[in-house]
């Protein structure tokens, strides 16, 4: 069986010959394992972990993007038009939101009148050449959603004000970027006639302990648009995973009536307790990830690590449905024996 035979077999809940699994890290971690192993890139660590999925995204050709410094921080400019610096965390560097465009604007005629990213700044021939490399992969595209990166153009401050007392002015926003992403997304799909398997937005709609606005709030702000992505991917025989951190257990069953197949990460918070979710929501909705970044891989032992891994398994792989992942992508405080800990569990 092949990774991506694999993966499309789980999510279509039947049972796949192994657990399929995907690996994400940030740039340290790429760096460390790369070093570790003496490796040159990070196809290399793909295959040492058997990984059977891989993530592309179209190159970047649109207007410069510059990066300067300002009071001895430097601060990189996004094709979105907001910009972010980079802090230290004591671990790695990390990117900081510190330019919110949209906080400027204060009617609707502003909003129409922002420079929003053209679908024409990406090269989508570079599309098809990463996927002939990867044939038998799965092949995941996707970046943050419409909410995530609604954040990084105007602070969730006022963007939660938006929602509650302008839903006028709110709606425009995420409309205007989910217009964005269907013609880009299209795009991208046409580009790989057929090969890419899971279109996967990445938005944060909840906390550890609850949602960031009730189920009424996102049905009115995020249902249609969601249901206009799932549609995108299903058309072109692809599969919708929906990121999300957070707890979000009460909107689980909307996700479901948006053609939603795929949940992750499966934050361990109240609600998505592995067992639960699967006698729930099992014959409708696969699940991605949920070993634990936050205590068990950064602080656990290897053994403690293969005994979650194990549980997860073992609980959301029965008649397929599940790909084995943390529950984000490795940070740069988890031991390098805990990841591979983890990918011995199949």
């Amino acid at each position: 069986m092949t990774s991506k035979e694999r993966v499309r077999k789980s999510i279509m809940h039947q049972q796949p010959d192994r657990v399929p699994a995907n690996f994400e890290c940030v740039s340290s971690v790429e760096k460390k394992l790369i070093e570790h192993y003496g490796f040159h890139d990070i196809e290399q660590i793909y295959q040492k972990f058997e990984i059977d999925m891989r993530p592309i995204l179209p190159e970047y050709i649109g207007p410069e993007l510059k990066s300067f410094y300002e009071n001895g921080e430097r601060i990189f400019e996004t094709y979105w038009g907001y910009r972010t610096k980079q802090v230290w965390t004591g671990k790695e560097y990390n990117h900081h939101t510190c330019y919110y465009p949209l906080d400027k604007c204060e009617t609707l005629k502003d909003l129409d009148k922002y420079q929003w990213p053209s679908p024409d700044w990406f090269d989508y021939e570079s599309v098809k050449r990463q996927c002939e490399k990867h044939r038998d992969k799965a092949i995941i595209i996707g970046h943050p959603g419409p909410f995530q990166v609604a954040c990084f153009l105007r602070s969730m401050e006022k963007l939660l004000v938006d929602m509650a007392v302008d839903p006028e002015f709110a709606h425009r926003i995420y409309d205007r970027m989910v217009e964005f992403e269907l013609e880009y997304y299209e795009r991208i799909f046409k580009a790989a006639d057929g090969q890419i398997d899971i279109l996967r937005p990445h938005d944060d709609y909840g906390t550890q302990v609850s949602l960031l606005f009730s189920v009424d709030m996102w049905k009115d702000y995020f249902k249609d648009n969601t249901k206009k992505l799932t549609s995108l991917a299903h058309r072109h025989n692809a599969f919708y995973m929906q990121h999300s951190c957070g707890s979000v257990r009460p909107i689980i069953p909307q996700l479901i009536e948006c053609g939603v197949d795929v949940l992750e990460p499966l934050q361990k918070v109240k609600g998505l307790e592995p067992q639960r979710l699967k006698e729930e929501f099992g014959e409708k909705l696969a699940f991605h990830g949920g070993i634990d970044t936050q205590s068990i891989l950064p602080f656990g032992t290897p053994e403690e690590v293969k005994k979650e891994t194990r549980y997860y398994i073992d609980t959301l792989n029965v008649n397929g449905g599940y790909i084995l992942m943390a529950s984000q992508g490795f940070e740069g405080d988890v031991p390098i024996e805990n990841i591979e800990a983890l990918y011995s569990v199949r």
